[in-house]
């Protein structure tokens, strides 16, 4: 799994869904709004299909075309992923590539936009060993922006700002695995809703969080048989 600030990665847990929400945002801002509105049936299990083109950001970062980990564009050549998603392949740059614009990893047609790396920078604190600083920037050539692009940013926060309460719903995106049999990565986008957790909470102090300066928790209380009940994300 891919852990990220960002909400690069899919979580799993035995709940069923709790609610419907719809994400709206404001279109006139520069960053953290796409072009759809977005309905999130905050289910637990497994995640749930994406809607076209409702998170304008989310990318695949694939290597051979097939996929390595999911990233978030903050400018049109710049994608912000998960350190150890790049560690052991800076030295490939030509095999990798990001695909943009579409929902789907097989996307080949446009709107789908396909960049070759030209330069991947690795945080300078990464820590394998405790995810910490699990944190790399991918450059490529600037991607098409127009009104049929369906191309978004993420917002980022601000230096020292804690962007997140504890209790937050907050969604979780990617291509990973729908099923606890599963070996074989969604072709879709999939979203979930987990929360943030506090740092003292048990369910937090129960997983490997070693720096809660630059990490915090989040998932479900009483998740159940999930791949990741109550997983870090790194800031």
């Amino acid at each position: 799994m891919d852990a990220l600030l960002l909400f690069i990665v899919l979580f799993f847990s035995s709940l069923s869904f709790i609610s419907t929400t719809t994400y709206t945002c404001d279109p006139s801002i520069s960053c953290g709004c796409s072009s759809e509105s977005i309905l999130v049936t905050a289910r637990i299990i497994g995640g749930e299909p994406a809607q076209n083109h409702a998170w304008g950001w989310m990318v695949s970062f694939q290597q051979y075309d097939q996929l390595r980990c999911g990233a978030s564009l903050i400018t049109p050549e710049y994608a912000i992923t998960a350190a150890h998603c790049v560690d052991g392949v800076t030295d490939s740059l030509s095999t990798l590539s990001i695909l943009a614009g579409t929902n789907y990893l097989n996307e080949t047609s446009s709107p789908a936009q396909r960049r070759t790396i030209i330069k991947i920078t690795m945080n300078p604190d990464y820590d394998p060993q405790y995810a910490t600083s699990d944190i790399a920037v991918l450059q490529f050539s600037p991607l098409t922006i127009s009104t049929n692009s369906n191309i978004a940013f993420i917002c980022l926060p601000d230096v020292d700002q804690d962007p997140f309460q504890t209790g937050d719903n907050l969604v979780a995106l990617g291509w990973g695995l729908t099923s606890l049999n599963s070996t074989v990565p969604s072709n879709s986008l999939q979203q979930v809703t987990v929360l943030a957790l506090g740092t003292t909470s048990q369910a937090c102090e129960n997983t490997a969080l070693s720096d809660p300066n630059t990490q915090f928790c989040a998932g479900l209380v009483g998740g159940g048989k999930g791949k990741c009940f109550s997983c870090i994300f790194n800031f």
